[in-house]
Formats: structure tokens, sequence, C-alpha cells
């Protein structure tokens, strides 16, 4: 039986999520959470390196620009939101 679209659409942003969590590890990021949900909402990786925390929201588009007008300024307030919990 063939996957439905919402099956293949979330196995490639699982795997965009590994992407970026292995780009960022390579540039010495180490992961503190994976899918981090609060009140606020969901996460997708926190990170830190040295005094910096990254709170990460990953988006599987063709280019960089398609995936920055991909978060909404109501996913950035969840995201901060959830960051400050």
């Amino acid at each position: 039986m063939p996957a439905s679209s919402r099956e293949r659409a979330e196995a490639r942003g699982r795997l965009a999520e590994l992407a970026a969590l292995m780009a960022l590890r390579l540039k010495g990021y180490r992961l503190l959470a994976r899918r981090f949900k609060s009140g606020q909402g969901e996460v997708d990786l926190i990170m830190r390196r040295g005094e910096v925390t990254a709170f990460i929201e990953v988006k599987a588009r063709a280019s960089l620009d398609e995936g920055v007008m991909a978060v909404t300024n109501h996913q950035s307030r969840r995201i901060s939101a959830a960051a400050r919990h």
C-alpha cells in the first residue's frame, strides 16, 4: 500500500531534521533536545555551542528563501515562547 502524502511529508521532515542535526554537529553544536514539547508548542532541535543556545525550526524546502518564508510569525512566536519555557 502506498504511503499517504502526509506520511511522505513526515518522513521528508524527519530526514531534513536529521540532516540539520548532522550539519550543526559538524559545526561544533551539541544536541540538548530533539522535538522538545512544552505547553507553548514544539521546537525541532535545541542545540548549544559555547555560550550560544539555538532553538531550531527545520523546514524541508527547495531553497533557503522558501525555508525562511515557511516560518510564519505565529511559528516564530511559538518557538520563542517554548524557548522561554
